[in-house]
């Protein structure tokens, strides 16, 4: 990733975290993984207050996690608020059996 800045998960950040938990057949978790990384890179990225997604993919291919930073609460809610993003969530949500999202603060980090 040059040029770019990769997500850090500090304690001390005043971030808002989101982590969502999709539950996919595993001929679904490829799509899946593919419509977030493109929806992130095109759209989500530019919006005022994004920090940063993480995309993970379980080796079951049962499961995709999006682990998401925002600069605030407030810049995530004016996110959610807009009608380009119910549409690309709908279209998530299509590629998923379940969909798990929740709100976080970093407590702790502990490194080798």
């Amino acid at each position: 990733m040059t040029g770019k800045q990769l997500a850090t998960i500090d304690p001390t950040a005043a971030y808002l975290t989101l982590i969502n938990v999709y539950e996919v057949e595993p001929d679904h978790q490829a799509a899946l993984v593919k419509a977030l990384a493109e929806s992130t890179e095109h759209t989500i990225r530019h919006q005022p207050g994004f920090v940063s997604v993480s995309i993970h993919s379980s080796l079951d291919g049962k499961k995709v996690v999006n682990y998401a930073q925002w600069a605030s609460k407030e810049h995530f809610e004016a996110f959610m608020a807009k009608a380009q993003t119910q549409a690309q969530l709908k279209q998530f949500a299509g590629l998923a059996k379940s969909v798990a999202p929740s709100l976080y603060k970093v407590n702790a980090v502990h490194a080798a």
